[in-house]
């Protein structure tokens, strides 16, 4: 069933910011709090699409837009792929399973369970952002029927209309977080195991790119070891959840395994201070103010700050949550 005029009326009044790459692959900006902090990948194979992420709830009439403008139906979305069930990139599921009736969601086997029931997910997203700024962001949940699941084990192999995505187990950022490879576009589909690099931001001599150490399953050498593993496949492009398709992969997979390391030994720093968060968000913020100054990268260090506070301060959270399990 195509979307109705009703719905379009209040979809043309939508910002809608989305960019067409190789093999059929669309980075669609979900607009959780600005343009250029969040996307999902529409990828689209003989008339066959499936969504990696979904971003928010609040995004699900931009999919629907993007869908509009392309010109294709809803019948044709057949699979819903959430790298990980974080609400930026898993908040949308419910919704679009809601409206897409012929898809199917793929999902990390430990994140599952949340998507079906996801009170738990709810609930641990308010203790962290607040009843407002957890509305706002990111809309209520809907849980997914049970027998529209599939549980994508690691190495798992999606035939996608003839064109293989293998599904990798990639722990460090979450231990429900799966990356995909993509043979057609030599790519790999990345959530936050590659890290986080926003285009505002990469106008200097060097990107920035960091890893997203959000509460609650911060693992350094899980980390170090996924980003070793999705190297090993030599791909030639990377499709980042924040933000967007970077190549030069080397470089990018040095610089986010030894800022892995240095946020980890940040945290060991300022392990005993009172006021250890706060303490350990400042030296996150200052780290990545440097380096983009040093980089020349065209943005004013007021501009830095306020584009990157947010990210350091749910970092540093994440960080104290591990430290305190290791304690």
């Amino acid at each position: 069933m195509a979307i109705q005029n009703d719905e379009l009326a209040k979809l043309e009044m939508t910002e809608v910011f989305f960019q067409d790459h190789l093999c059929g692959i669309t980075c669609i900006d979900t607009m959780l709090g600005r343009q250029g902090m969040a996307s999902c990948y529409l990828i689209e194979q003989d008339g066959m699409l499936g969504f990696i992420d979904t971003g928010t709830n609040n995004s699900v009439s931009i999919m629907l837009e993007v869908l509009r403008r392309k010109g294709f139906e809803k019948e044709q979305v057949a699979y819903i792929m959430p790298t990980h069930v974080h609400l930026d990139h898993a908040g949308g599921v419910g919704g679009l399973m809601k409206e897409f009736s012929n898809a199917q969601l793929v999902v990390h086997p430990r994140g599952a369970r949340h998507m079906i029931d996801p009170s738990k997910l709810e609930a641990g997203s308010l203790a962290v952002y607040g009843e407002e700024v957890y509305q706002r962001l990111f809309g209520n949940l809907i849980p997914v029927d049970p027998l529209r699941v599939i549980r994508a084990e690691d190495e798992m192999v999606l035939n996608f209309n003839g064109r293989e995505l293998l599904f990798i187990d990639t722990p460090g950022h979450a231990r429900h977080h799966y990356c995909i490879f993509d043979k057609a576009s030599n790519g790999i589909f990345a959530g936050d195991t590659f890290g986080a690099s926003y285009p505002q931001l990469n106008n200097g001599r060097a990107p920035l790119i960091f890893p997203p150490t959000t509460p609650v399953q911060f693992d350094p050498e899980a980390w170090t070891l996924s980003l070793k593993r999705l190297m090993s496949f030599k791909p030639e492009r990377v499709f980042l959840t924040h933000y967007g398709m970077h190549l030069g992969l080397s470089d990018l997979a040095t610089q986010l395994r030894l800022t892995i390391k240095d946020y980890a030994d940040i945290a060991r720093e300022y392990a005993g201070h009172s006021q250890r968060t706060e303490r350990i968000a400042s030296a996150l913020l200052q780290g990545s103010v440097n380096h983009l100054l040093d980089q020349q990268c065209g943005v004013s260090e007021t501009q830095i700050r306020e584009l990157l506070a947010q990210d350091m301060s749910l970092n540093a959270q994440g960080l104290d949550f591990w430290l305190t399990c290791a304690e």
